[in-house]
């Protein structure tokens, strides 16, 4: 496929994704495999768009992306009646609330947050480690580790937060991070 072709593919392929996850996310149930599509269609769009024209390609398909939501927001934004407005929650209701919600939502925070990290990072260096074994340059390998990091970490974030359950969310990561060691561990644990 030419350059072209695959570039224009990509960038045609990112709106739909938007699309299908605009679809997804105003249901009333959770569909994963409108999800699954959505973000399916994202990603092939921009490796399409990345392995047409490298690193223009993929911004110029982020910009497709980003408009495609931009349209999206500016329509709901649009439709929401300006005369209704919240009533906000008296004070003693949000003085009193338990402490069962800050502990959960503290142990969402730190499983989306820095455990997730921390898989991302050891995901980075897993391919960094195979990458230098596959006589990549250091250098390349290192830039992959840069450019992995903020990839991975927000997909495990969105993955965490949309697991349905605390033992979900705890075993997606376990087995994530057991899947990502092995190369190192394979490779005698040189990142």
């Amino acid at each position: 496929m030419p350059g072209d072709a695959m570039l224009w593919l990509g960038c045609a392929l990112t709106p739909g994704g938007v699309t299908i996850l605009r679809l997804s996310w105003s249901r009333a149930a959770r569909s994963a495999r409108l999800n699954t599509l959505g973000w399916g269609m994202l990603a092939g769009g921009s490796l399409l768009a990345g392995m047409a024209e490298g690193a223009w390609g993929v911004a110029v398909d982020a910009l497709f992306a980003m408009g495609t939501a931009a349209l999206f927001i500016a329509r709901a934004a649009l439709e929401q009646p300006r005369s209704v407005r919240r009533t906000p929650a008296p004070i003693r209701a949000i003085a009193t609330g338990g402490r069962g919600d800050w502990a959960r939502g503290g142990a969402t925070f730190l499983l989306a947050g820095p455990v997730a990290l921390a898989v991302a990072v050891a995901a980075a260096l897993a391919a960094r480690s195979l990458a230098v074994g596959w006589r990549s340059a250091e250098a390349d390998a290192n830039v992959m580790v840069l450019a992995l990091v903020p990839l991975v970490w927000p997909l495990l974030a969105f993955a965490v937060l949309m697991a349905r359950g605390r033992g979900r969310q705890i075993t997606m990561l376990i087995a994530t991070f057991a899947a990502v060691s092995l190369p190192l561990f394979a490779l005698g644990g040189q990142p």
